[in-house]
C-alpha cells in the first residue's frame, strides 16, 4: 500500500491559536484562551462540577481550568509523570506472522508515539483525548492534540471559543480518534477536593512559620517625639519582613505566644502526608513506592510494588487496545500496511543474573544440554578465541576419568561390597592418572 503523497491539506488540518494571525494566514478553527489557574477553593470546584455535569448545556472550561491548576502541585505532578514512565519503558512493535513489520514499527520508535502514549493515558485523568493524525512533508506520521476546553464529547462539535454551546462536527475532520468517556469527568475530578485542601492547608502553614518561626522586634519611642518614631518606623521597613511591635516608652506590652508550636507545625504536616498519600494511592495504586514511611516493611513494600506494577500492565494493555482497535483505520488511511497483524509489546526480562546462573547450574545437574553460545550472550562473556582447542581438551579429559573409572571398578570386582571402592589408594592413583594431563605446578604439598 503507497502512503499518501502529501501531508494534510491546510483547509482539512484544524488549526489551533490566538487571534493574532500572519498576513495571509487564516484564521484559527480554535481560538485559544489563558487558562485560569489561580484563586480556586471547594465552592468553586463544586460549581465547576456541576456545569460540567450539566445534560443539555454542559461547559467544562471552568473545572478544566482547575486541572491546569492542579498540574502545579508538585506530589501530584511527581506521581503522574511516574504512572506514564510505566506506559513508554517497554518498546511497542508490530509483527505479521511473527516477522516485526519495519515500515511501522520505524513509526513506532520515533517521538512522536511515545507522546502519544502519555496523551491516551491523560485521557483516563481528563475524562478524554481527541488527536488528529496526519503526514509531515518527510512521509512520517504526526498528531496534534486537540485542545479539550474545545470540544464536547457528548454532541461531537468541535468548539471555536472554549464557552461555545455548539461548533463544527468533529467527523469533517479526517483522522481523527477519540478516545476516553462522553460524559465522564476523568481521575483529575477525584484528586482536585485533595489539591485543594492541601493547597489551602499550605498557605495556613506558611503563615504559621512567619508569624511564629521569626523573632519579634520591640522599639520604643518617647511618646512626645514624632521624628523618633518616624525614624524608627524607617528602620523598621530596612531590617526585613519579620514582625515588629513599635510603641511609646511609658506604654507596656505584652507578647502572648502559642503554647504548643511544634505540635501545631506538626499538624499542618501531617495533613499535608495525608492529602499526598491520597494522591499516591489514586495515581500509582500505593505509597510506599513513592514516600517512605516508618511503619513500612519489605513485605508491605513489595506488596505495593506488585500493586503498582499491575496497574501499569493495565495502561500497557489499554495502548494495546487503542492501537490494534481503534488506530488500525487511521494507519491505513495514512498509507501503512496493517492488515493481518497486530501490536504488542517486547518484554524484557528482569531477572536477576545470579537467579538466572543458579537456574542454569541446576538444569545442567539435571543433565540438560546447554547452548554453549547462549550462556556466552546470556552472561555477557566474551567467548575464548581458542574455544574449540579448550572444548576438545576438556572432551579429552572427561573421557580419560571416565575410562579410568571404568578401570577401577574392573580391577576391583563389581560383585556385592567389592564395587564400592572402599580403598583410597587406587581412587587416588586415579585421580594423579587424571590430572597428569594438566601443567604442574609448585605449590602447597598435599596428600590428595
Amino acid at each position: 500500500m503507497k502512503k499518501k503523497s502529501k501531508k494534510l491539506s491546510e483547509e482539512r488540518h484544524i488549526k489551533q491559536g490566538g487571534m493574532r494571525t500572519q498576513q495571509g494566514e487564516r484564521m484559527p478553527d480554535i481560538v485559544l484562551q489563558m487558562p485560569e489557574i489561580f484563586l480556586f477553593d471547594m465552592n468553586a470546584y463544586m460549581n465547576a462540577v456541576t456545569q460540567a455535569k450539566s445534560i443539555d448545556y454542559s461547559c467544562r472550561t471552568r473545572l478544566y481550568d482547575m486541572y491546569e491548576s492542579a498540574m502545579l502541585d508538585l506530589h501530584l505532578s511527581g506521581v503522574l509523570d511516574k504512572r506514564l514512565r510505566g506506559v513508554t519503558r517497554l518498546p511497542i512493535q508490530f509483527v505479521r506472522d511473527g516477522v516485526p513489520d519495519e515500515t511501522v514499527n520505524s513509526q513506532l520508535r520515533s517521538p512522536w508515539f511515545k507522546r502519544l502514549c502519555k496523551d491516551l493515558i491523560m485521557s483516563e485523568f481528563w475524562g478524554f483525548t481527541l488527536v488528529q493524525f496526519y503526514l509531515d512533508d518527510d512521509g512520517s506520521i504526526q498528531y496534534d492534540l486537540i485542545d479539550r476546553k474545545h470540544y464536547d464529547p457528548v454532541r461531537k462539535r468541535i468548539l471555536k471559543f472554549q464557552n461555545d454551546q455548539d461548533g463544527i462536527p468533529a467527523g469533517e475532520f479526517p483522522d481523527m480518534m477519540f478516545v476516553g468517556s462522553e460524559r465522564g469527568l476523568g481521575i483529575f475530578a477525584e484528586l482536585m477536593p485533595a489539591v485543594l485542601y492541601k493547597r489551602g492547608n499550605m498557605a495556613d502553614w506558611a503563615q504559621f512559620c512567619n508569624i511564629f518561626g521569626m523573632p519579634i522586634r520591640e522599639y520604643t519611642y518617647d511618646a512626645g517625639d514624632e521624628m523618633a518614631r518616624r525614624r524608627l518606623l524607617a528602620d523598621a521597613r530596612s531590617q526585613g519582613t519579620n514582625a515588629v511591635y513599635i510603641h511609646p516608652k511609658d506604654s507596656d506590652l505584652t507578647l502572648i505566644e502559642s503554647g504548643n508550636k511544634t505540635g501545631s507545625s506538626d499538624l499542618y504536616k501531617t495533613f499535608a502526608d495525608y492529602w499526598d498519600s491520597k494522591i499516591s494511592i489514586r495515581v500509582l495504586g500505593n505509597t510506599l513506592t513513592t514516600d517512605a514511611r516508618d511503619t513500612g516493611t519489605q513485605a508491605l513494600g513489595t506488596v505495593h510494588k506488585e500493586e503498582e506494577d499491575d496497574m501499569k500492565a493495565d495502561d500497557r494493555n489499554f495502548i494495546l487496545d487503542v492501537l490494534n482497535y481503534d488506530m488500525r483505520p487511521i494507519f491505513a488511511d495514512l498509507g501503512f500496511n496493517v492488515d493481518g497483524g497486530e501490536f504488542v509489546y517486547i518484554e524484557k526480562e528482569k531477572m536477576d543474573p545470579a537467579q538466572r546462573l543458579e537456574i542454569v547450574q541446576g538444569l545442567k545437574n539435571m543433565g540438560l544440554p546447554m547452548d554453549d553460545d547462549w550462556l556466552y550472550e546470556t552472561f555477557s562473556i566474551e567467548k575464548p578465541k581458542d574455544y574449540d582447542r579448550q572444548k576438545a581438551m576438556a572432551e579429552e579429559r572427561k573421557d580419560m576419568l571416565r575410562k579410568a573409572l571404568e578401570d577401577n571398578g574392573n580391577e576391583n570386582g563389581t560383585e556385592g561390597k567389592d564395587h564400592l571402592n572402599t580403598n583410597r589408594t587406587p581412587f587416588k592413583n586415579i585421580l594423579s592418572r587424571f590430572f597428569g594431563v594438566a601443567p604442574q605446578q609448585h605449590g602447597a604439598d598435599t596428600e590428595f
